[in-house]
């Protein structure tokens, strides 16, 4: 009986077929790791308020930190019944890490000259979860579409700067335990480093600190040499943390 004969292109295809779907199944792997890791992003900490005036006509830009679209509402509702009487209340907000949701209002000045450059300074600096009214009292002096624009970005740049910020990213929780005679050199290395840390005296020194994900190892690697190898390390979960931003 004749041997049946392998064919070898047939095997060669199949081989690279398979390689071909190792390394998509790598790439789609590393994709939804990548996905899966959460990303920096800046909001502000607390309600802000500044005042501008040109040609007569007053703009007052109120910022306040919200984290859905009911808060935003909320917060527009209680900005515009305080500033019932104003001519015009120009809104705009940013949700989510990487400004997913976003929106903005004119209420009644002309198409894209109040609300959208409100939104426009918030998609530049990239701040988030944040939601601006701009208020504005006329003044009797028309300001043309390009005066009009200028006064609302300007009044919601302010504001912005103006406001305390907060950066959130990721962190990683890990404590650590030595003896009081190792804490002066560990936390001296941590101020330098401008960890953010808590400490705990009991016993021991149990000291909980907040580091960078990519970072673990590296300090791992240090602290241990500090101590001589004279310390117990826990590696807890990783969290998002708000970090505040100095100005």
């Amino acid at each position: 009986m004749a041997k049946k004969k392998k064919n070898p292109v047939g095997a060669a295809a199949a081989t690279v077929q398979s390689n071909t779907t190792s390394q998509a199944s790598l790439n789609q792997t590393a994709d939804n790791r990548q996905a899966s890791i959460p990303i920096n992003y800046t909001t502000i900490a607390d309600e802000c308020r500044i005042e501008y005036v040109i040609e007569k006509s007053r703009f007052i830009a109120t910022a306040a930190p919200c984290t859905s679209e009911e808060e935003v509402q909320a917060f527009f509702t209680r900005i515009t019944k305080e500033f019932w009487d104003a001519t015009h209340n120009c809104t705009a907000y940013t949700l989510g890490p990487r400004q997913e949701q976003q929106r903005s209002s004119d209420n009644g000045e002309p198409s894209g000259t109040a609300g959208k450059p409100i939104l426009e300074v918030l998609k530049k600096t990239g701040i988030t979860d944040t939601a601006i009214v701009v208020t504005r009292y006329f003044g009797g002096i028309k300001l043309g579409a390009g005066g009009l624009i200028r006064a609302y970005s300007h009044s919601a740049a302010e504001a912005l700067h103006q406001a305390p910020k907060e950066l959130h990213a990721p962190r990683t929780c890990i404590t650590i335990r030595i003896d009081y005679s190792l804490f002066g050199s560990v936390e001296r290395y941590l101020q330098e480093g401008k960890y953010s840390y808590e400490v705990k005296f009991d016993e021991s020194v149990t000291v909980i600190l907040f580091a960078e994900p990519e970072e673990v190892s590296q300090l791992e690697t240090k602290l241990t040499d500090i101590c001589n190898g004279r310390l117990t390390w826990d590696i807890g979960d990783t969290i998002m943390v708000a970090i505040p931003v100095k100005a």
